[in-house]
């Protein structure tokens, strides 16, 4: 069974519901609302207005405390990084919030970060400023500065060629959300607002460039998981365990590598049925046989042959 993180053991251990209360209250004073706080205030410039990061703000809080409430009473569902957990529950709020208001300039984001990942001439890649795209052949460069150039006024349809076109004129690399901007400036696409801020994650013994080097992996590893068949996707991610035996999906979610549609994408789910099974992962074989329409052994043979694929294809070795 994995350990709940140490902050929460005053909570955990406490004698009566009076001693519970003041832990909890302590928890959501001390750390909750501050990490909070500190990822909805990279939404203030015009993302989000002051009155709906209070109201963000609010449900987050009230989420975590029904949770660390319900861990009080069932201390065996454990919740190993309290940060982490509040950082992913943060993150998805924020989106959701943001889908619902600026539709359009999601959907654009979405579409350019598959057109950066599968179109041959271009790539997308991690760098210590946040998420970079240009060319192929400059994969890993830092960003420069993209001045007051345009994109063409090409119809969104054609973004493959209009972005090709482009970076053939900027000639360096630059920030995705720069890029994002100003397809939705060339394509009149009206929604304002950043929609990925930059996660902090990481932990303190974690030096900045190691945490970069983790990073590049996994976004290099989750690229090709994206490109594994639909069920060897599903096989896979519905029971991914990390070292500890416990979900890691939300740890794509908090360092921003992937959203919530993505992973519902990933695992051939709808959103909602997505969230139903959140609390349940890593899912056993049975559970995951029965929501495919397959039977177990279909399910370890597929997970076997994707796991087989990523070693092929990420040159590991061997390694799992």
């Amino acid at each position: 069974m994995a350990p709940n993180d140490v902050v929460l053991s005053p909570l955990i251990s406490a004698a009566d519901a009076g001693g519970r209360e003041r832990a909890l209250e302590e928890l959501v004073v001390e750390r909750v609302r501050p990490l909070v706080a500190r990822i909805l205030a990279r939404y203030r410039s015009g993302a989000l207005s002051a009155h709906e990061i209070d109201d963000l703000m609010s449900s987050v809080s009230l989420r975590v405390l029904q949770r660390l409430r319900q861990l009080a009473i069932t201390p065996g569902d454990a919740i190993e990084r309290l940060d982490d957990y509040v950082a992913s529950l943060a993150y998805n709020v924020v989106y959701d919030a943001l889908r619902s208001k600026n539709p359009e300039r999601v959907r654009l984001k979405n579409r350019l970060r598959y057109l950066f990942t599968h179109d041959p001439a271009l790539a997308l890649w991690e760098t210590d400023r946040g998420t970079v795209c240009g060319l192929k052949r400059w994969k890993g460069q830092p960003a420069a500065t993209a001045g007051s150039m345009t994109i063409d006024t090409l119809d969104e349809r054609t973004s493959g060629e209009a972005m090709r076109l482009f970076f053939a004129r900027a000639a360096v690399p630059l920030l995705f959300d720069d890029v994002v901007q100003r397809a939705a400036d060339a394509w009149g696409i009206a929604d304002r607002g950043e929609l990925a801020a930059k996660p902090e994650h990481g932990t303190a013994e974690a030096s900045p460039e190691s945490q970069l080097i983790l990073r590049q992996e996994l976004a290099s590893t989750w690229s090709e998981v994206r490109e594994l068949p639909e069920r060897q996707r599903a096989a896979l991610l519905l029971n991914l365990r990390d070292a500890s035996g416990a979900n890691p999906l939300g740890f794509l979610v908090v360092t921003g590598l992937a959203t919530v549609d993505d992973l519902a994408e990933a695992t051939a789910l709808t959103v909602q049925a997505l969230r139903d099974v959140w609390n349940d992962l890593p899912l056993d074989d049975l559970r995951i046989a029965s929501m495919l329409g397959i039977t177990r052994q279909q399910v370890i043979n597929l997970r076997r042959a994707a796991r087989e694929r990523l070693l092929r294809r990420l040159g590991k070795g061997g390694r799992g």
